[in-house]
């Protein structure tokens, strides 16, 4: 028999928040003190319970589409598949976390696809996020 990740709900309160609009008090009790967001926000994590909040709201705020699909679990941890778009870009994409013992959002490593839609969308939040805009090179270029 397979058992997974304690705290499932923990992720679907998550989900359930950020397609109601990311509500700032229900993000700040869903995230851990020091949550570590890795993703295309930075080249360095993003730490922190204020400032993870910050960015996921300011990412909802400006997206046109910030939608997550379904709850996956695994025997250590949980994901969520969305689905994000910011100005003309667009990505899918895995949301995967880690919880701490009191089932709290620990840690958040992004993952996305296609490249060249994750770089559009980076650069549509480089503003935002304070990081220099990426740019897509090919072997033309």
């Amino acid at each position: 028999m397979t058992t997974f990740a304690p705290h499932r709900a923990t992720l679907e309160s998550f989900v359930d928040c950020v397609n109601r609009g990311a509500d700032e008090d229900t993000l700040t009790g869903l995230l851990a003190k020091d949550v570590r967001l890795y993703g295309p926000f930075s080249d360095e994590p993003i730490v922190g319970r204020d400032t993870a909040v910050e960015t996921i709201k300011a990412v909802n705020g400006l997206s046109s589409d910030d939608t997550y699909l379904e709850v996956l679990s695994g025997q250590t941890h949980h994901a969520a598949h969305f689905r994000l778009q910011v100005g003309d870009a667009a990505v899918n994409g895995i949301f995967m976390v880690l919880l701490d013992a009191d089932g709290l959002i620990a840690e958040v490593s992004i993952f996305y696809r296609t490249l060249p839609a994750g770089v559009a969308l980076q650069r549509n939040l480089s503003e935002v996020t304070g990081m220099p805009a990426w740019e897509l090179r090919t072997n033309e270029q």
